[in-house]
């Protein structure tokens, strides 16, 4: 069983998140925790942004009966699909630097790519969500709406302890998805480049992913990486920490953005 921690932030109610979340029950059962982000706290959020310490937040009548609907649709729907859930109800303690010490007991953080704090920001990734996956102790789950189980797994690799460390614990997390095929991609515009201990790699994916597969790429346009996407059945792209390493080396910084943006494939990041 995983224990799935899910933000409610602002008014958005996050249906296409426990969709999935749906989806995901018969494969791996889960425990859904919920941690409601106020409104009011989007101030100290901001200052997080800025690196600074945010103060506690307090619920005002809004975010009461903001929480009181949450928390009565988030019931129903789990009685319905068989999900044991935990609401986070500290009502008088609760802030930003709670949620990350919350994604500290936690497995796996599931984000909407497409809503996360859109209220005051709706281009992706927003300022909110770079805090939300820079600072995170848990690995985050990116997803778009209508989101699939994976039907294949793209496996970012730039030889750095990140991308290798993003990928073994998306195998530690979801052995379950480890039998569908899997491609370890490493991007070098040089066509001479070798693949960075390249024995040391396969030998740990092919332990782990039972239809794996090595694709070395040369630096192409985002034309040519939208257009591979699409050729691919369901893919899911694991990748280690948001703009630099892994993602912006399989793609440019602009793409990786735009591929969030466009709220187009789900995304697993996890950094130490």
């Amino acid at each position: 069983m995983k224990k799935l921690l899910l933000p409610l932030e602002g008014t958005h109610y996050p249906q296409e998140l426990l969709d999935f979340v749906a989806t995901l029950q018969p494969v791996t059962p889960s425990l859904l925790t919920a941690a409601f982000v106020p409104q009011s706290d989007y101030a100290a959020m901001l200052e997080l942004r800025e690196g600074t310490l945010a103060p506690e937040s307090s619920f005002g009548k809004e975010d009461e009966r903001t929480l009181g609907y949450f928390s009565r649709r988030l019931e129903r729907f789990c009685e319905d699909f068989g999900i044991r859930l935990k609401i986070h109800v500290d009502k008088e303690d609760f802030s930003i630097p709670s949620l990350h010490k919350e994604s500290r007991y936690a497995d796996l953080m599931l984000v909407s790519s497409r809503h996360f704090f859109a209220d005051l920001d709706k281009d992706q990734p927003n300022a909110w969500m770079k805090v939300m996956l820079h600072r995170s102790e848990c690995p985050v789950l990116l997803l778009p709406d209508q989101s699939t189980l994976p039907g294949e797994l793209i496996l970012a690799y730039d030889g750095s302890a990140a991308s290798t460390f993003a990928i073994r614990q998306f195998a530690y997390l979801f052995p379950e998805f480890c039998r569908i095929p899997a491609t370890l991609v490493y991007v070098n515009e040089d066509p001479d480049a070798k693949i960075p201990d390249e024995a040391a790699i396969r030998e740990l994916c092919s332990l782990h992913f039972k239809r794996f597969r090595v694709l070395r790429l040369e630096m192409k346009t985002p034309e040519f990486y939208d257009t591979w996407l699409g050729m691919l059945r369901n893919p899911w792209l694991i990748t280690g920490s948001f703009g630099r390493s892994a993602l912006s080396q399989l793609f440019s910084a602009s793409f990786s953005a735009e591929l969030i943006l466009q709220h187009r494939i789900p995304v697993f990041i996890a950094h130490k």
